[in-house]
């Protein structure tokens, strides 16, 4: 009778663990975010945010999984599709998809984007190997240049930059739809004498590169006024190229433009999850920092005055940021 007692009581608490266990499942909620290439900053913050978030799961029943992508133009259709509940993009690719302008013409404005924060501005970076002649911008013409993949960020950005000197793609030997991984190989064996990569700095694969190469130097770009009045997101910028050991002029400042990017969601995303994510992300920031050296011009919403809030920012707060805003700024 005892025994029988017994084996009732373990059968219980079996089975009592294993319907906890299985309600502990469904309610974990997995967010999948878009990043960016492999070994760029966005795919490096999007590892380095689900480390932060996921190491509360337990708590909050968040996890997000981060997925290597080309970049902002297939993080906001990812979020558009559903393929993706949290991606990065760069603020001018966000505010063509709020206006339904660029990728977005035929398809229509993006009306359930919204922004979680900030991350750090991009830089419209060239890079030309030093072999080539180019110095300016006009040199560019007749070369062969790697522009990005098409519809990327970086694609959209050096058609502008070119614009900068009044040169198309039309007017290079060759403009390659090609990413910055694959553009740095054919630089190195020659077959290339300039490639486009927006991106934060410093970056860590750019600077392995250039240290790696030896020969290559960074193209000034000048934005012009009706760039930077016409459109909220564009501003001036300038790379500092001791930040890169090996590049042709060094201990020089190199003029460009940058563009903010952010971190975005949709309004089918719960604002209970986006709270937490946005919570974890700020609460964390200054450890962040120092693992993804773009993130320290980032300042948290106390800091921030309200012109702050809505520079460059296209598509409206998350209802679950919102709530966070007023929290930490005791409104």
């Amino acid at each position: 009778m005892f025994r029988e007692s017994i084996t009732w009581m373990l059968g219980g608490l079996l089975l009592l663990s294993i319907v906890l266990l299985n309600n502990y499942a469904q309610a974990q909620t997995t967010i999948v975010m878009g990043t960016g290439l492999t070994g760029g900053n966005y795919y490096k913050f999007g590892q380095l945010l689900a480390r932060a978030v996921n190491q509360y799961s337990a708590q909050t029943g968040i996890r997000i999984k981060p997925r290597p992508t080309d970049g902002s133009l297939s993080n906001l259709e990812g979020l558009r599709s559903g393929k993706y509940q949290l991606a990065i993009t760069q603020a001018d690719m966000e505010y063509m998809a709020c206006k339904g302008k660029g990728p977005w013409a035929k398809t229509g404005k993006f009306k359930g984007l919204r922004t979680v924060y900030e991350l750090y501005t991009e830089a419209v970076t060239c890079v030309a190997s030093a072999d080539s002649g180019i110095r300016t911008c006009a040199d560019l013409r007749g070369k062969r240049v790697a522009m990005g993949t098409k519809g990327s960020g970086t694609y959209v950005n050096a058609v502008q930059a070119l614009g900068t000197c009044w040169l198309k793609p039309s007017d290079l030997a060759q403009a390659l739809p090609i990413n910055p991984p694959e553009a740095m190989r054919l630089m190195t064996q020659g077959k290339l004498d300039a490639f486009f990569y927006t991106v934060g700095h410093p970056n860590q694969a750019l600077r392995k590169f250039i240290a790696k190469y030896g020969r290559a130097r960074f193209v000034p770009f000048t934005p012009t006024k009706s760039m930077t009045s016409k459109v909220p997101y564009y501003v001036k910028y300038f790379l500092w190229t001791n930040d890169y050991p090996g590049v042709q002029n060094h201990d020089m400042k190199v003029d460009t433009f940058g563009i903010k990017s952010f971190l975005v969601t949709t309004d089918k995303v719960p604002p209970k999850i986006v709270y937490e994510i946005a919570r974890t992300y700020l609460s964390q920031l200054n450890k962040l920092k120092t693992k993804l050296r773009p993130l320290r011009e980032v300042d948290p919403p106390e800091r921030h005055t309200m012109r702050d809030d809505k520079w460059a920012v296209s598509a409206p707060y998350h209802e679950g940021v919102k709530r966070l805003f007023k929290e930490r700024r005791g409104r």
